[in-house]
């Protein structure tokens, strides 16, 4: 069932920094692909749609610019949910798109209620990416999809984004340790033992953990 409790996070960020300098700023031409990336594969246009660990919300925006689902952002960051329904409004979306506070490992949504969960870059974040996958498959709707995971969208945008961020240190090398520590056989691992009828498919641009609920 959903829970009440106020999500408990162990990382820090600024929002409004963060969204400026990075997710409207190096990542900004990532979403539209993404988004089209996911409509394609799941073909989901309608019901509820969460965008898990969205930050400013700019995924769920993409997807909810292709679509007439309801998107709503979740994360557990309060000064995410308000960078990210400043977004919304600034998109215009405000009556298909909405923001609530909550974490992968305690969802706040009804079992079997979602059409779609779609998450870009939080899961390498999250405290604990078993039961937060979990959370996702309680969730889902029959029939429902899950494209969790992260990338850069195309090899193209990824050359892009290096490019911009040569002169950053910590950039490629934040990147590389996430990836280390996240490699595929660990995330076959932990869907093996959930029992997910999940694909985890990787490549140059970046890692995805991909399934439809039976």
């Amino acid at each position: 069932m959903p829970t009440a409790t106020p999500p408990q996070v162990s990382y820090a960020m600024d929002a409004r920094d963060y969204n400026a300098r990075v997710m409207q700023g190096f990542f900004k031409k990532i979403y539209p692909v993404i988004a089209e990336q996911i409509l394609a594969r799941t073909g989901v246009t309608t019901g509820l749609c969460v965008d898990l660990g969205g930050g400013p919300g700019m995924l769920g925006i993409e997807y909810a610019r292709r679509t007439l689902a309801h998107v709503e952002i979740c994360d557990p960051l309060p000064g995410c949910i308000e960078v990210a329904k400043e977004n919304v409004g600034a998109a215009g979306l405000q009556s298909r798109v909405t923001a609530r506070l909550g974490a992968a490992e305690a969802l706040p949504y009804e079992d079997n209620s979602v059409g779609l969960v779609m998450s870009r870059g939080s899961i390498f974040f999250w405290a604990d990416q078993a039961k937060g996958l979990a959370e996702v498959q309680r969730v889902l709707r029959p029939g429902g999809w899950a494209f969790i995971g992260g990338g850069m969208g195309n090899a193209t945008l990824l050359a892009e984004i290096n490019a911009a961020r040569k002169d950053d240190p910590k950039w490629g090398e934040g990147r590389r340790k996430r990836m280390e520590a996240n490699p595929p056989e660990h995330f076959e691992a932990i869907v093996h033992k959930l029992g997910l009828p999940a694909v985890v498919e990787d490549d140059e641009v970046g890692t995805w953990i991909v399934w439809q609920k039976r």
